[in-house]
């Protein structure tokens, strides 16, 4: 392949399949005209024999000075020169008979059937090119998108946080003080969302919310304290009171004062 330098795959594939299909083209219709169309040329030289090694016909001189060559009857049984083309064994005519038209009809059958084989490959190969092409363009575009949405997440991210300050301020400080802050760092998932930061198929809810919180850059002394608390309430047997309850309002107005939000 290094006769192709760096041209793409698909365009390798069409030049090596273009190339086989006028192979193809040149051998049938090499067959069909035949070898003594095809190669021409005076051919080799017959060799040359001191003693003659057939019997030459014999030859009349007219009146007006031409030649007739006579073929004696004996043409089949004794070994003379090959008589002219247009006399065989016994003085009939060679009468030269076009090939049946069944043997025109399959041949040129067959050579429209290889045709459209090798437009249909072609077609293929280009529609394959192309689809690469657009492939290619697609995923380059989706590249820079993400690249701008990446620089865009955090600053997206604190306008959630902003936006869903009342409601998370709500959750956490209406109800059982267990299931208050369980859903106050619950609502960190739904912020996420709505800023377009799609959650991973292997993180937990809890990773999710960490991530966001580190995309966005919020102060990690806040952030791992509300995180302990909210293991604490999820997962632990012990009473969770109301001091759980304020430091977790003391932790969220940490998190929100690092990313710019006012409490």
């Amino acid at each position: 392949m290094r006769a192709f330098g760096n041209w793409p795959p698909g365009l390798r594939a069409v030049v090596a399949v273009a190339g086989s299909c006028l192979l193809m083209v040149l051998v049938a219709w090499a067959t069909l005209l035949g070898p003594d169309e095809v190669f021409t040329g005076p051919g080799p030289r017959p060799a040359t024999a001191t003693t003659p090694t057939c019997i030459p016909l014999p030859v009349t001189t007219n009146a007006d000075g031409t030649t007739t060559v006579e073929i004696p009857d004996d043409v089949a049984e004794r070994p003379y020169c090959d008589p002219p083309l247009e006399f065989a064994e016994g003085g009939e005519e060679i009468v030269e008979r076009p090939p049946p038209l069944w043997t025109k009809v399959l041949m040129w059958v067959l050579l429209a059937t290889m045709a459209a084989g090798i437009a249909a490959i072609l077609l293929w190969l280009l529609a394959a090119v192309l689809r690469e092409v657009r492939a290619r363009r697609i995923r380059t575009e989706e590249r820079e998108d993400i690249g701008f949405a990446v620089l865009d997440e955090p600053v997206r991210v604190a306008e959630q946080v902003a936006a869903d300050a009342v409601e998370q301020d709500t959750l956490l400080r209406e109800g059982d003080p267990r299931n208050a802050i369980v859903a106050a760092w619950h609502r960190f998932e739904v912020q996420g969302e709505r800023a377009g930061v799609e959650r991973r198929m292997s993180e937990t809810s809890s990773e999710y919310a960490l991530r966001i919180l580190d995309l966005a850059d919020a102060d990690a002394g806040p952030v791992n304290r509300l995180a302990e608390l909210y293991r604490e309430a999820r997962f632990s047997d012990h009473a969770v009171t109301e001091d759980h309850r304020s430091e977790a309002l003391a932790a969220l107005a940490g998190i929100r004062q690092s990313l710019g939000v006012r409490t």
